[in-house]
């Protein structure tokens, strides 16, 4: 088992990336709202800090997925990424990484 980690600042592909998630059989993910690294600096700055002030709705410029998955599946979910966003090498987009899980367990209500 891997945990995937996907750090992806265009929302615009989330929808596709998460719905193909469910197409391989990734039936569970955490989508959490963030702040990168630009966005924070950029508040220090006081014309940029007006200007996000005047456009409601920019709180979280990032979005991190998580999600629990067997090696096949991080294969499938690494290509369906690279088929979603496109060229990997255009800067801005995100990037998607792995860590190897010791244990996991399930905890069901």
């Amino acid at each position: 088992m891997e945990l995937i980690v996907l750090v992806i600042k265009q929302a615009k592909f989330l929808d596709e990336i998460l719905t193909g998630f469910v197409d391989i059989g990734i039936r569970g993910a955490t989508v959490v709202g963030g702040r990168g690294m630009g966005q924070v600096l950029s508040s220090d700055v006081p014309i940029f800090a007006s200007l996000k002030d005047m456009l409601p709705g920019l709180d979280f410029d990032t979005h991190m997925v998580f999600s629990v998955a067997d090696r096949e599946q991080v294969e499938k979910a690494m290509a369906l990424v690279k088929e979603v966003c496109g060229d990997c090498d255009e800067d801005g987009i995100g990037v998607l990484f792995t860590l190897p899980v010791g244990r996991f367990m399930p905890i069901k209500g």
